[in-house]
C-alpha cells in the first residue's frame, strides 16, 4: 500500500522525539517533586510536552491523509488522459497509484509561475514529470525538492529569460542557495509531453537528475538500483555509448556527451518516452535503466505502442468528458 512505509517511519521518528522529550521532562519533574511540588501535577506537566511533540511530528501524516481524502480533480484527469502517454498505458490499478502520487506531490510541493500563469496543464505536467521516474518505488519521498519555478521561456545561466540566443536552458535543478528548487521552461515542459515520440522531455530530464542526486551528488551514477558491483559496469557502459554517439553510430541525443550526469538524464528521457525502441537498439542500456528505475516497461510495451499510434486524443465539445464524469466535455472539464 502506498505511503505505508513513510507513515511508519514518520511515526517512529515522532515516537523517538517524544520519548526523548519525556525523559528530559521527567528529570525536571522529579527535581520539582523534591522541591515540594505536588507529585500528580508535576507528572502531568512532564507528559504534556512529550504528547505535544508527538502530535506535532505526526502532523504530516494527517495533512497527507487529508490531501488523499480529496476527490481527484476532473481537470487534472483530462490533462493526464490527453497529454501523458505513460499514464494512459497503465492498467486501472496503476493509474490509481499514479493519481495518488500526483495528488501528494501537488499537495506538498509548490509550483510557482515567474511572470507566467501556472495553469492546470502546466501544474499537472510538472507533477507527472516527478511521478514517472519514481513510479517503480511506491515508498519514494521527494525530499530533494520543495518548489518548481516555471519560466515563460528558456533562460540563461544567470536565470534571465527571453528569446535571445544565449537563453538556451530548458530546465535546471537548483544547487547551493537554490537547493530544493527546480526551474522549468513552460513551453518546453508542455512540448515534452505533447510530442511523445521525440525521446525528449525536460521535466523527466530534470527529475532524473534528482534521482541521480539521491547519494548527494549529480554525477551520472545513481545509487538507486545500482549496487556497488554494478557501478563499474555502468560507467563502462556510459563510455561505450558516448563513443557510439561521437562516431555517429547512435540515435541518442548528442547532449548526452556533455558529461556523465547529462548522459543519464538524456537516456532517461529516451527510456520513458520510447522504451520499445531503446530495448531494440540499446538492449544493455535498457536493461541497466530498468534496474535503476525499478520499472519493467516491457510489460506495458503493447499499451505504449497503442497509445503512441493513437496519438494525442482530441476531445470535441460534445465528446464524453475523459475524466469519466459521464457529462459532455463542454459541460465538464472544458470549463
Amino acid at each position: 500500500m502506498q505511503f505505508v512505509g513513510w507513515e511508519r517511519r514518520t511515526r517512529r521518528w515522532a515516537l523517538g522525539c517524544a520519548v526523548l522529550t519525556l525523559g528530559v521532562s521527567l528529570l525536571l519533574a522529579f527535581a520539582a517533586i523534591r522541591s515540594g511540588r505536588p507529585v500528580g501535577t508535576s507528572l502531568i506537566l512532564a507528559f504534556a510536552p512529550a504528547a505535544g511533540v508527538y502530535v506535532l511530528r505526526t502532523r504530516p501524516i494527517r495533512r497527507r491523509r487529508a490531501i488523499l481524502g480529496q476527490p481527484f480533480p476532473p481537470d487534472w484527469e483530462t490533462v493526464l488522459q490527453r497529454d501523458v502517454v505513460f499514464f494512459r498505458a497503465l492498467d486501472p490499478e496503476g493509474q490509481g497509484s499514479f493519481r495518488r502520487e500526483l495528488q501528494v506531490f501537488l499537495g506538498e510541493k509548490r509550483v510557482t509561475g515567474i511572470k507566467v500563469q501556472v495553469d492546470t496543464t502546466t501544474k499537472v505536467l510538472a507533477a507527472a514529470s516527478a511521478v514517472i521516474p519514481i513510479f517503480g518505488f511506491p515508498d519514494w519521498e521527494w525530499e530533494q525538492i520543495n518548489e518548481i519555478l516555471v519560466y515563460p521561456s528558456r533562460f540563461d545561466d544567470e536565470f534571465e529569460f527571453g528569446d535571445m540566443r544565449k537563453h538556451n536552458i530548458l530546465g535546471m535543478v537548483g544547487t547551493g542557495s537554490f537547493n530544493g528548487l527546480m526551474i522549468l521552461s513552460k513551453p518546453d515542459l508542455i512540448a515534452g509531453f505533447r510530442n511523445a515520440t521525440d525521446k525528449r522531455n525536460v521535466g523527466i530530464h530534470e527529475f532524473a537528475h534528482l534521482v541521480d542526486k539521491t547519494d548527494g551528488v549529480i554525477d551520472g551514477v545513481p545509487r538507486v538500483g545500482l549496487d556497488r558491483d554494478a557501478v563499474g559496469p555502468w560507467i563502462d557502459l556510459i563510455r561505450r555509448k558516448m563513443t557510439e554517439i561521437e562516431t555517429g553510430e547512435s540515435d541518442i541525443n548528442r547532449y548526452a556527451l556533455t558529461n556523465e550526469a547529462e548522459f543519464f538524464a538524456v537516456t532517461s528521457e529516451y527510456f520513458f518516452e520510447r522504451p520499445g525502441v531503446m530495448k531494440r537498439k540499446h538492449p544493455v542500456l535498457y536493461a541497466a535503466l530498468e534496474k535503476v528505475f525499478n520499472q519493467d516497461l516491457r510489460t506495458r510495451a503493447e499499451a505504449f505502442r497503442r497509445e503512441l499510434k493513437r496519438g494525442r486524443p482530441k476531445f470535441g465539445r460534445n465528446s464524453p468528458c475523459p475524466c469519466g464524469s459521464g457529462r459532455k466535455f463542454k459541460k465538464c472539464c472544458l470549463q
